[in-house]
């Protein structure tokens, strides 16, 4: 006579044979268990319903362009654009062939992508949302997209080379005040922040020690 076994419905527990001659609230037990246990990908729902790391990207307000993304000019008014990964409003978005909307004619337009309502372009240089993603800038005559400028990649770098010793600024291109930033010296002498403004939502503040020194700056 064949052995029957119940294979339980959430997490395939098998449950040992029962009916006749056993107990019946072994069944109830493994039943129980088969309804509570908690495995990896409990976890991993949980964590996602509830919605923690895009709560904390939102939180401290980290957006832009990760990877990808890469812009390019048209003979039409729509700039050509690769796949890659960003975030905005905390959300991760990576399609592999975005498509990119017709560019405002004749202007210099800043091209930015929102969680909810996607791409759009503007002449502030100002997202429309807080935690909107910044893509670049993008230069048309009336029919074409002539010059495109990419965005700051998230953990992106910069290279500086100062003109002089002294105060002087430069535009960082992420969209958003940085949340920081490193200085990374490649050659003799100092680059620092200037103590009053580090950075704002178009430049880092800077002061160099000598003309002709060179960093790379690392901002997030």
């Amino acid at each position: 006579m064949a052995v029957v076994r119940t294979v339980l419905p959430r997490k395939g527990i098998i449950e040992p044979q029962h009916g006749n001659n056993y107990e019946t609230d072994l069944d109830t037990n493994w039943q129980t268990i088969d309804s509570l246990l908690q495995d990896a990908n409990d976890v991993r729902n949980a964590v996602v319903a509830a919605g923690t790391v895009a709560a904390w990207l939102g939180d401290i307000g980290l957006s832009g362009v990760v990877s990808g993304f890469t812009l390019a000019t048209s003979a039409t008014l729509t700039p050509g654009l690769t796949g890659g990964v960003l975030y905005a409003q905390g959300m991760r978005w990576a399609p592999t062939a975005p498509s990119a909307p017709a560019a405002p004619a004749s202007s210099t337009s800043y091209f930015w992508w929102n969680s909810v309502t996607g791409f759009y372009f503007n002449t502030t240089g100002t997202a429309a949302s807080p935690g909107d993603a910044f893509l670049g800038t993008v230069t048309t005559d009336a029919t074409h997209v002539l010059a495109v400028t990419g965005a700051t990649k998230i953990y992106g770098r910069l290279a500086v080379s100062a003109a002089a010793a002294g105060n002087f600024s430069l535009s960082h291109n992420l969209g958003r005040a940085p949340l920081g930033a490193l200085i990374y010296m490649t050659s003799g002498g100092a680059v620092w922040f200037q103590p009053t403004t580090l950075f704002d939502a178009t430049n880092l503040y800077l002061t160099a020690s000598d003309a002709g020194v060179t960093a790379s700056i690392q901002i997030w």
